[in-house]
């Protein structure tokens, strides 16, 4: 087990409120120490790379704002390596006002107690971000969409 292994409920917890806190300020600083440089995250639809998450997260918060992440579920494995977690996002997208409540379930893996890979699942058929449209069709990119 490493020595940051998210295995006690109050450095789980803290870890997953920097993650949110990053997605509701745009600033992703605070998270990263979270993060393996080898990092990834993934989403319907989405691939991001460690290095890619600041300015996504950037972008996500210029196009969406008012976010809440309510966490409703957080547990360790045993020895700390991986996370299960949900949590409801609660968003409204900046260009019109409309807001969604989406729940999402997230596995993670860590590796040396920093995250190798986060994996979000959740219906993307009400959600007010644009999963399925491109910035050249009219649509917003999506939270976690690396591309522009």
């Amino acid at each position: 087990m490493s020595e940051r292994a998210f295995n006690d409920a109050d450095g789980l917890m803290a870890m997953l409120e920097r993650q949110a806190n990053a997605w509701k300020t745009g600033d992703f600083s605070a998270a990263s120490a979270d993060w393996h440089p080898d990092g990834v995250l993934t989403a319907p639809g989405n691939r991001v790379p460690y290095a890619a998450l600041p300015e996504t997260i950037r972008r996500f918060h210029s196009e969406y704002g008012d976010l809440d992440v309510t966490i409703t579920n957080a547990f360790a494995s045993a020895d700390g390596s991986k996370l299960a977690l949900e949590w409801l996002w609660t968003v409204t997208r900046r260009r019109d006002g409309a807001r969604s409540s989406t729940p999402d379930a997230i596995l993670v893996d860590l590796e040396d107690g920093k995250i190798l890979s986060w994996r979000e699942y959740f219906d993307t058929a009400l959600a007010v971000e644009d999963y399925h449209g491109t910035a050249s069709d009219g649509g917003t990119l999506a939270k976690g969409d690396a591309s522009s």
